[in-house]
């Protein structure tokens, strides 16, 4: 038999009987203790699964450690023997599945796609030696689930129906792995009510009790682990409860990293000290394998969770500090609703407060972790995951050019198409005066009874504060400066602020585009060089942010004649530019400051040049920059995006099976249309027929009395008055017998019974004898002659 077929004990000689043969025909040939089914290969946790388990050989885990977690040595039994190469397995495990929706597409690690409408989805099941279903995103997915255990189960009662050998030599084991949601722990009640931290393990598993909106993934677990100890040896059940997966492009945190993305302020629900369990997606496809490889008797039900926990509030301050602007604000659960895209979904899996130990995962499979770290502590790693996946790729660009020749408008354009920070000296110091302004606002100090929700990161905070006194004097110091005007600001204290403000977040994670900064050589070393920070931030030398790290991956310079823009300037409306820069006396005098400090051999773009920054000159020809924008936007490709969110892939769902639906309505309308015209021309012709064939009977009747004429005519001639003179003589004489009499009368009148037959005549008959009577004469008397 080959690798991929079932082997079975072999049968002694000449047992060959018929129950045998029919198990024979119940075990698939196809059948492989490899294959894997999932059901929504395209989903976030089966793809990172799929990726995983695929580069897994099936059985060699159990293998070289020997055998299952709960298998042990007996006293004086031997180890087994390490398995040679020869005997190590080669089989890799494959994988096949159904798709969450028809647009979507399988990756490279599925072997094929199924659909479960198919008619042969049942065989494809029975195929496969392990069989998961992800009822975690889903709830429509737990009537699949459950119908997918069923087919199993009618398999083996089939089976068993056979007889207990049959059944008992039955060689297909199938595993069978529900993905839950730990949600359907969201009501369970602390383990001490005097130490509600304790956490919870498999060995609590019956205490749960799930949230309300939870409760048919609660009864589909409790209906897997009773199929389970119903069927034991040929089909093993276990449900794996897992955290809230992260990691890699996001899924069930999407919604706060977009967030933090576009710098806006994350929302704590409660206070945020409820506990949530994660796990990293790649964890948690390590530990799937692992049950799979093991297959314990007990426990059926696993945690998938991180080792050590993490309060909301841990990972909401770690992801706006990573990713945002530390921006985070306390939410009551009456106004969550009123923020952008925020689902019953979301509010309910981030306000759950369960603490859950993996003890299974530690001490059983002993899985490799992603990270000993958990979420919060891990989040910078993270956030590179997740900007890589997504290829959230900030565009940092800085604008050069005369002035008047259109940055400004050009910069904002590109700004509003990638979603960049657009910057200038003065909109930069306006922000660092708001953000100074509202670090003074501040609430108000916790009350002592207060001070339990607070940890020990909440009392740091709160000792590391900046003195308001130090706030205000920058504030004041940089009034001072714009009040004297921003052209007369030292270059130094410029450079020390923009070099902060290049390295916040929103910059970094969303790129910038710094309008007509820097303008000279000088400013720009001091800018992107490795200087120390000399700006009126105090910070300390090791956290001057790196001048790469800020670095523009795009100098454009715009090209424009003195004529051009003493043109363009003068189309202006004179109450736009009168008292700006843009004034002429104002244009004329920095023109021509512009060009001195702009030469061939004298400009800031050689600097740019010597760091192997792109340089990109456009010619300015009208006020749109339409040209300039398109070559700016073919050189930098097209603009980060997130693709859809959750939400929007669930309305592309409904949209899908409402396309669906009408289609099958539509194609069910079309059929029954052509039924309907079918039977209307079947009408139509039956009645043509029908009309076509009265149309034959009357042309029939017409020949039929056509054909009767001449027939009428000889019974009038011949034969009714020789009937006529029988009936009138049979009425005379009225004998006992009238139909024999009739019939002696007309024999007697025609003896040779010739009269009805159209061709006779009795004269003609007479003449006919007499003729004949005169030639046989003739004849005697020739006869005698030559004699």
């Amino acid at each position: 038999m080959s690798e991929d077929q079932v082997h079975k004990d072999p049968e002694p000689e000449g047992r060959h009987t018929s129950d045998e043969q029919v198990a024979q025909e119940a075990e698939s040939e196809v059948y492989k203790p490899y294959k894997v089914f999932i059901n929504h290969v395209d989903s976030f946790h089966a793809k990172y699964f799929s990726a995983f388990i695929t580069d897994q050989i099936y059985g060699l885990t159990k293998l070289m450690q020997g055998g299952g977690a709960e298998e042990g040595l007996g006293e004086g039994e031997e180890a087994p023997p390490k398995p040679t190469a020869e005997n190590l397995p080669t089989n890799k495990y494959e994988v096949i599945g159904t798709l969450s929706a028809r647009f979507k597409e399988p990756t490279e690690d599925i072997l094929y796609t199924i659909d479960e409408n198919d008619e042969h989805f049942r065989d494809e099941i029975l195929r496969c030696g392990y069989i998961i279903y992800d009822i975690s995103k889903y709830p429509s997915e737990i009537s699949k689930a459950l119908k997918a255990l069923s087919i199993l189960t009618e398999q083996l009662d089939e089976v068993n129906r056979i007889g207990p050998k049959t059944y008992e030599h039955f060689a297909e084991v199938k595993i069978f792995i529900l993905i839950s949601t730990m949600m359907t722990w969201g009501l369970t009640k602390p383990l001490d009510p005097d130490d509600p931290e304790l956490p919870f393990s498999e060995v609590d598993y019956k205490k749960r009790r799930p949230h309300p909106n939870y409760r048919d993934h609660y009864n589909c677990e409790k209906e897997v682990i009773k199929i389970g100890k119903k069927y034991k040896e040929k089909l093993k059940t276990y449900v794996v409860c897992t955290g809230l997966t992260y990691g890699e492009e996001e899924d069930s945190l999407d919604f706060f990293f977009r967030m933090a993305w576009y710098n806006e302020v994350l929302p704590l629900f409660n206070n945020g000290t409820n506990t949530i369990p994660f796990i990293h997606v790649r964890d948690f496809a390590k530990a799937l394998h692992g049950l799979m490889e093991r297959t314990p008797s007990k426990p059926q039900y696993i945690l998938a969770v991180e080792q050590t926990p993490t309060t909301l509030k841990q990972f909401i301050r770690s992801l706006s500090k990573a990713l945002s602007d530390n921006k985070v604000t306390n939410v009551i659960a009456e106004e969550a609703f009123l923020i952008k895209n925020m689902t019953q979904t979301i509010f309910d899996k981030f306000s759950v407060n369960v603490n859950m130990e993996p003890v299974f995962l530690v001490e059983n499979l002993q899985i490799e972790w992603q990270s000993d770290s958990n979420i919060a502590e891990n989040m910078n790693q993270i956030v590179r995951e997740f900007r890589m996946r997504r290829n959230l790729r900030p565009v940092k660009i800085v604008l050069h050019g005369p002035p008047g020749s259109g940055k400004t408008h050009l910069a904002k354009k590109v700004c509003e198409y990638y979603h960049s920070k657009y910057i200038s000296i003065p909109t930069m110091l306006d922000d660092y005066i708001k953000i100074w302004k509202e670090s003074l606002v501040k609430p108000e100090k916790p009350k002592l009874e207060d001070t339990e929700f607070l940890g020990e990161e909440d009392m740091e905070e709160m000792e590391e504060e900046e003195d308001p006194q130090q706030i205000l004097e920058q504030i004041r110091e940089i009034e001072m400066f714009m009040e004297g005007g921003i052209q007369n600001i030292p270059d130094d204290y410029i450079v020390g602020l923009l070099r902060s403000y290049l390295a916040k977040n929103f910059c970094q994670n969303r790129g910038y585009v710094l309008d007509d900064y820097p303008r000279i050589t000088e400013q720009a070393k001091e800018l992107f060089g490795q200087s120390q920070n000399a700006g009126g931030e105090e910070e300390e030398a090791a956290e001057v942010p790196d001048g790469d790290k800020i670095l523009p991956d795009l100098v454009v310079s715009l090209v424009a004649t003195d004529e051009f823009i003493t043109e363009r300037i003068m189309t202006l409306q004179e109450e736009e530019i009168k008292d700006t820069p843009y004034a002429e006396d104002n244009i004329l005098e920095r023109l021509e400051k512009f060009r001195e400090l702009n030469t061939d051999d004298n400009t800031v773009l050689n600097y740019f040049d010597e760091l192997e920054v792109d340089i990109l000159l456009l010619e300015v020809k009208d006020d749109d920059n339409q040209e300039e924008f398109n070559l700016i936007a073919n050189k930098m490709g097209p603009p980060s995006t997130f693709g859809l969110t959750p939400e929007e892939e669930e309305e592309l769902r409904k949209l899908e099976e409402q396309e669906r639906q009408l289609a099958l309505e539509k194609a069910e309308l079309n059929k029954q249309l052509e039924l309907e015209k079918a039977e209307d021309e079947r009408k139509n012709k039956m009645e043509a027929w029908t009309e076509t064939l009265e149309k034959l009977q009357m042309e029939e009747e017409k020949i039929l009395v056509a054909q009767s004429e001449p027939l009428r005519h000889y019974l009038m001639k011949y034969v009714f008055p020789t009937l006529t003179k029988g009936l009138i003589e049979l009425a005379t004489l009225k004998p006992d017998d009238p139909v024999d009499f009739l019939a002696e009368y007309l024999f007697k009148e025609n003896p040779e019974g010739k009269m009805f037959d159209p061709s006779y005549n009795a004269e003609c008959e007479d003449l006919y004898g007499e003729f004949r009577r005169y030639i046989e004469k003739i004849i005697d008397e020739h006869e005698a002659f030559e004699n």
